[in-house]
């Protein structure tokens, strides 16, 4: 039974993989719920900066952001393993323009992934979540691995507890510092694409781009750019 249900979960990912087009038009309905969401949340359609004291988003659009961080993961997954394994886009367009991948559509797949990813989590302190996950996890496997033996020996010097209250501050706060950094830039990307005048030109570029992929095979980009 285990292995049918590997099975099936292998086989979901790898038509994951094979359907950068219908990747490209899921991407575009989530852009729509961008739209809706952002233009709400910052009181205008060209406003750069949310009122947040008028801020009352409707359940069903923040359910719909929420979403995306799912398909977000899948978006990504479809980009990078058709970009690595060479996989065209569909079948039609391997059937009429090249049994290959379509790199600008990969690679677009990965960016706008990554913004579905970090949207709904845009303001929330991850990066002090991920230290606290990554001091936690470190302090549970010394705890597993190192002998008791040593912990005696350890003992006759300083508590070995607060030898792991020094571990645990220190992971915590360097992780959390590089998580800052990294995840600051990726979320400003993700607020930059999601700014609706910006998700409008995404929304109607994904439905041509694969809608063009999947129906008539052909990409509105007509070279690879790698």
């Amino acid at each position: 039974m285990l292995f049918d249900y590997w099975d099936v979960i292998k086989g979901f990912f790898n038509w994951v993989a094979e359907s950068a087009a219908i990747m490209m038009i899921l991407s575009g309905i989530m852009a729509i719920t961008w739209l809706g969401y952002e233009r709400k949340r910052r009181g205008s359609f060209l406003k750069r900066k949310a009122e947040v004291e008028k801020f009352d988003i409707t359940k069903f659009l923040r359910g719909l952001s929420y979403i995306g961080l799912i398909l977000g993961i899948f978006v990504v997954w479809s980009g990078a393993v058709s970009l690595i394994l060479n996989i065209p886009p569909s079948f039609q367009y391997r059937d009429v323009t090249k049994n290959a991948a379509n790199h600008f559509t990969s690679i677009f797949l990965i960016v706008i992934g990554i913004t579905m990813f970090f949207k709904p989590i845009s303001d929330l302190p991850l990066s002090s979540i991920l230290g606290l996950l990554a001091g936690t996890v470190t302090i549970f496997i010394i705890a597993l691995l190192v002998p008791d033996g040593v912990v005696q020996l350890i003992g006759g010097f300083i508590n070995p507890k607060w030898i792991l209250v020094i571990i645990f501050i220190i992971v915590t706060v360097i992780v959390g510092l590089m998580a800052k950094f990294s995840i600051g830039t990726l979320q400003k990307v993700s607020k930059f694409l999601s700014w609706p005048p910006i998700a409008l030109i995404i929304m109607i570029f994904c439905f041509i781009q694969g809608f063009a992929l999947w129906i008539w095979g052909v990409s509105i980009f007509g070279l690879n750019i790698l």
